[in-house]
C-alpha cells in the first residue's frame, strides 16, 4: 500500500534537511559580501568570495553526478554536511575571538560551494526513492517551493544576525548544517549495489567516460533536451531582467524600500506559483506552460519601459516568476521519472550544470545590455529571446509529445518476461 506523502517519513527527512541546509546557505550567502566589506572595505574582494564559490560549485558538479552513481547517495549528503559544519563553526569562533584572515573566509566559500555542488545533485537523485512516481510532481514542486522560502526568509534573518554579531550567521549556519546532518543520520534509501542491477558484473569503467554517459543519455533524450534548452534560455533572460531592473533602479536613486520590494516581489510570485504548480498541471500541459511563459515573458517586459517603479518591476518578475515552478516541477520531473536510477546523479548534476551557466550568464548578460545599449534595447533584447522561446517551442517536434510530466507510461511488459523499470523507459523514449 502506497504511503500518502504527508506521511512518508523519508520523504520529510530528506526535505527537512534539504530545507535546513538551504536556509543556512542563504543566510551566509548575505551575510558573507557584508563581513568582508566590513572587514577589507573591498567591494572588489566582496565579489571575488562570491564568484569563486560559484566556479567551485561550477568546476564540482562536472565529476560529481559520476561520483554520486558509485557512491551512496544519503553518505555522499552527510559527508558535504560534515565538511561544511566545521568551516562555518570555525569562522563563527574566529570571530568571535581575534578576527579572521580574507584567505579564510575564501577557504570557506570553496568548501561551501564545493559541497553545495554534491550535496544537491545527490539529494535530488535519492528523492525518486523515497516518493512513488505519482508523488515526483507534488514532490517536486514542494522542494522548488522550499529554495524560494529560504530566499525570502535567508537575507531577513542574516541581516537581524550580522546586525546583532557578525559572527551570529555563521553559527546559526553551522547550526542548520548540523541539523541537516541529523536528520540525514534517519533516512532510509538504497546503496547503489542494491538499485543499479544494470551495473552488475562488468569493470568499472572511467570517470570520464561516465560523465560522457549521463551525457549522451540526455542528448539522446528529445524532451529532456528540448525543454532544457528553452528552460535555459528563458533563465538566461529572467536572471538578465533581475539585474537590469536593480541597475536601473539604482542609477535612477530609488528608494532601499522600493529596491527591496523587487527581490521580495519575485520570492513571493515563484513561492505562490511553486505551491500551486501541482494544481497548474492538472490545468496545463508542460508544453503547454512552457510556451506560456515564454509568451507572457515576452508580453510583460516590455512594461519595465513604461516608468521608473520599484514595485512595478517587482510586479512584472513576480508575475513571470509565477510561471517559473510550474516549468520546472514538469521538466525536472518528467526527467526523474524516466533516467535510470544508475544514471540519475549524473543526468540531475549535468542539468544542475546548465542551470548554473544559466545563472551566471543571465547577469553578465544583462550587465552588457544595459551598458552597451541602454535600458531600452536591454529590455526589447530579453523580451525577443523570450518570444523566440515561445515559438520555438510551439513548433518544437519534440516538445509536441510533452504533454504530461511522467511521460506516456510504458506497455505493460509480457508477464512471463517482466522488464526491468530502467529498461521499459528507455523502450518508451525510443
Amino acid at each position: 500500500m502506497t504511503v500518502p506523502l504527508r506521511r512518508n517519513t523519508h520523504y520529510h527527512l530528506l526535505w527537512g534537511s534539504q530545507a535546513l541546509s538551504e536556509l543556512g546557505a542563504q543566510i551566509s550567502v548575505f551575510a558573507l559580501p557584508l563581513l568582508i566589506l566590513m572587514l577589507t572595505d573591498s567591494a572588489v574582494n566582496a565579489g571575488a568570495a562570491g564568484a569563486v564559490s560559484a566556479l567551485t560549485r561550477l568546476v564540482v558538479l562536472i565529476p560529481a553526478g559520476a561520483l554520486i552513481d558509485r557512491w551512496h547517495r544519503k553518505r555522499v549528503m552527510l559527508l558535504c554536511e560534515l565538511a561544511r559544519v566545521p568551516m562555518m563553526a570555525g569562522l563563527a569562533l574566529a570571530l568571535l575571538g581575534d578576527g579572521v584572515s580574507f584567505a579564510y573566509i575564501v577557504a570557506v566559500a570553496v568548501v561551501d560551494g564545493a559541497a553545495a555542488a554534491m550535496f544537491a545533485p545527490a539529494e535530488e537523485a535519492a528523492l525518486p526513492q523515497v516518493v512513488t512516481r505519482d508523488q515526483l510532481p507534488t514532490a517536486v514542486s514542494v522542494s522548488a517551493a522550499r529554495s524560494y522560502i529560504a530566499t525570502l526568509a535567508g537575507p531577513g534573518i542574516g541581516g537581524f544576525l550580522f546586525s546583532a554579531h557578525k559572527a551570529l550567521p555563521f553559527l546559526v549556519n553551522a547550526a542548520t548544517y548540523a541539523g541537516s546532518f541529523v536528520m540525514l543520520l534517519f533516512l532510509r534509501i538504497e546503496g547503489p549495489a542494491a538499485t543499479d542491477a544494470d551495473g552488475a558484473g562488468g569493470g568499472r569503467s572511467s570517470l570520464g567516460s561516465e560523465i560522457r554517459e549521463g551525457v549522451g543519455w540526455i542528448w539522446h533524450r528529445p524532451v529532456i533536451r528540448a525543454s532544457m534548452l528553452v528552460a535555459v534560455g528563458v533563465s538566461v533572460c529572467f536572471n538578465a531582467l533581475y539585474l537590469i531592473v536593480l541597475t536601473v533602479a539604482e542609477r535612477a536613486d530609488i528608494g532601499a524600500a522600493e529596491i527591496g520590494a523587487i527581490g521580495v516581489l519575485v520570492g513571493a510570485g515563484g513561492l505562490a506559483g511553486a505551491l500551486l504548480a501541482p494544481r497548474m498541471h492538472r490545468l496545463l500541459t508542460p508544453r503547454a506552460a512552457i510556451i506560456l511563459l515564454g509568451w507572457l515573458g515576452a508580453a510583460l517586459t516590455p512594461l519595465l519601459l513604461v516608468r521608473t517603479n520599484g514595485y512595478l518591476f517587482g510586479a512584472v518578475l513576480a508575475a513571470i516568476a509565477f510561471l517559473a515552478p510550474t516549468v520546472q516541477t514538469a521538466v525536472v520531473t518528467y526527467q526523474m521519472a524516466r533516467t535510470p536510477d544508475r544514471l540519475r546523479g549524473r543526468v540531475s548534476a549535468a542539468l544542475g550544470l546548465a542551470g548554473g551557466a544559466a545563472g551566471a550568464a543571465g547577469p553578465l548578460l544583462g550587465g552588457l545590455l544595459v551598458d552597451g545599449g541602454g535600458r531600452t534595447t536591454a529590455v526589447l533584447v530579453c523580451s525577443g529571446v523570450l518570444l523566440l522561446a515561445a515559438v520555438a517551442a510551439g513548433l518544437s517536434p519534440a516538445l509536441r509529445a510533452f504533454t504530461s510530466v511522467s511521460g506516456e507510461p510504458a506497455a505493460a511488459p509480457d508477464a512471463l518476461h517482466p522488464v526491468p523499470a530502467s529498461e521499459t523507459e528507455e523502450l518508451s523514449e525510443r
